[in-house]
């Protein structure tokens, strides 16, 4: 529906002004995130005392990654891959592989949303911007720093946010694999809990790490737009980055039409829709290349997706 009303004319109209040179300078920061975010996992591996090849640990983030991509949200249905991997490669216990990832996940969430929080604030405050961006930005920062209050909140106090959240459906949907899911999930966070109380020096390094994604993330977006012949505002990269945030987040499998309509919306600002449209696809055919990466090492380490879960 957007591509109609961008006009098909339209959206090709900035690949004209191709940059060869910007798309590489793209293609590295996209590498260099993709670094980063296993440095974080690294990180926390590195203070619970595992010592895990680095190469290795980027090669399972691509594959969640990859995974992440094809279900409905982001950063949910790779994660389970991910411990599965390393569990089995370096023969650890359950908890300590998939408490390092959901330490990782969650100080990474937590850094990306106080950004976003952070930008829109700012936005609000030193730019002028139409009434609707203003109410849902002012709605949007409220209710992530309110989300994460909860979730740190309920951690520290063992209260169990994730535990919760499977004791509240076990209740409705009594089921033996449930209630043992729970177990796992409560031995999982009480690993969380202790790093976070017992290893505040690899806390701070993962924060560290996970706040170098931002100027890079910013990078990334501008040279994209430079490649298609636009030179963007920081207002626009920064909205452009926080509608892919906010449509990674929607139950629908690779954020198909949301992105779209996101990065539509942000570009209509400037009376330069086409160029969203256009955007929105060079992230979605790099997204598709890093997804194509990862299935292809999954399908090395010689199980398929569906296989995984029947042995899991």
């Amino acid at each position: 529906m957007v591509l109609i009303f961008a006009g098909f004319d339209k959206i090709i109209e900035p690949f004209k002004k191709f940059s060869l040179v910007y798309l590489v300078l793209f293609v590295l920061a996209t590498t260099l995130l993709h670094i980063i975010n296993s440095l974080r996992w690294a990180a926390v591996l590195k203070y619970q005392g595992v010592k895990v090849p680095f190469l290795l640990l980027l090669r399972y983030k691509l594959i969640g990654t990859a995974v992440n991509y094809l279900t409905p949200a982001a950063r949910l249905g790779g994660e389970p891959v991910r411990g599965y991997l390393l569990k089995k490669k370096l023969s650890l216990k359950s908890k300590q592989a998939y408490s390092s990832i959901l330490i990782e996940m969650s100080l990474g969430m937590s850094i990306d949303t106080l950004f976003i929080s952070v930008i829109l604030i700012a936005m609000l405050l030193f730019f002028t911007l139409p009434n609707q961006i203003v109410g849902f930005a002012l709605t949007l920062s409220l209710l992530a720093t309110l989300l994460l209050i909860i979730f740190y909140s309920t951690l520290i106090k063992r209260l169990g946010p994730f535990s919760f959240i499977f004791r509240f459906f076990s209740s409705f949907i009594r089921t033996r694999f449930l209630r043992k899911l729970a177990g796992k999930i409560v031995s999982i966070e009480d690993s969380m809990i202790e790093f976070l109380h017992f290893r505040r020096k690899g806390v701070i390094q993962a924060i560290f790490i996970s706040m170098l994604s931002w100027p890079v993330t910013f990078l990334q977006y501008k040279f994209a737009l430079l490649s298609i012949g636009f030179d963007a505002s920081i207002t626009i990269i920064l909205l452009s980055i926080i509608a892919t945030s906010f449509a990674a987040i929607i139950p629908i499998p690779a954020a198909f039409g949301v992105q779209e309509a996101g990065h539509f919306s942000v570009f209509s600002l400037v009376a330069a829709a086409n160029v969203g449209i256009a955007l929105s696809i060079l992230i979605r055919f790099k997204d598709l290349i890093s997804t194509l990466i990862g299935l292809i090492l999954l399908s090395h380490e010689g199980l398929s997706i569906i296989e995984m879960l029947k042995k899991k």
